[in-house]
């Protein structure tokens, strides 16, 4: 089981502090738990082990590796990034799942008054999930090509290296609260001798 605190990257269901939901559903369960949110280091993963966790899961640190396939301008601006924002601006087809994101254009254009974004705006993204799960392939591309700041309806695909560059500023930009911290993108290989380094 993984427990996902609040400080996570994208999709965050959970409202409690990484630890404290760790140390909560390790009193609930008989199972190993493991552990995400914000872990970005070496330090990270030695309080998460040292707070009883099974293992710690990293999203954020290896979405800022040579392998992922997110856009490189999407890489450059986790690395660039001075905040996160959680929201639900990103709903369509997926509504009531607010989500971690650094901010862009789009965020900048519709989360003037909430975070969350319009309450008319998260009303439509619930009502059209049942028939956003219906569109055709076809059609959910074309329709995400077409996606852009200035329309209130925005999908939850993020931007990859072979897909649209339009959702840079109309796509969610996931990254952990802890994003901050990250000053490179480094091979994978690298990454995980790092963070299984004993200090």
């Amino acid at each position: 089981m993984i427990a996902q605190g609040v400080e996570a990257g994208g999709h965050v269901r959970g409202t409690l502090p990484m630890f404290e939901l760790l140390e909560r559903v390790r009193a609930a369960v008989k199972i190993p738990v493991l552990v995400a949110g914000g872990i970005i280091d070496a330090e990270g993963v030695r309080a998460a082990l040292d707070a009883g966790a099974a293992a710690a899961v990293l999203g954020t640190r290896f979405l800022l590796s040579d392998e992922s396939h997110a856009h490189r301008d999407y890489k450059q601006r986790c690395l660039d990034a001075g905040e996160t924002i959680v929201t639900e601006l990103f709903g369509l087809g997926w509504p009531d799942a607010p989500h971690r994101v650094i901010p862009n254009a789009a965020t900048r254009r519709w989360l003037r008054g909430d975070p969350r974004g319009p309450r008319w705006i998260r009303t439509a993204n619930r009502l059209a999930a049942p028939l956003a799960s219906r569109i055709p392939g076809g059609v959910q591309a074309r329709a995400i090509r077409a996606q852009r700041p200035s329309h209130p309806f925005l999908g939850p695909q993020l931007p990859t290296d072979d897909g649209p560059p339009n959702l840079l500023d109309s796509g969610p930009l996931y990254a952990g609260m802890n994003v901050t911290r990250v000053t490179d993108v480094r091979p994978a290989a690298e990454l995980v001798k790092t963070l299984t380094a004993s200090g």
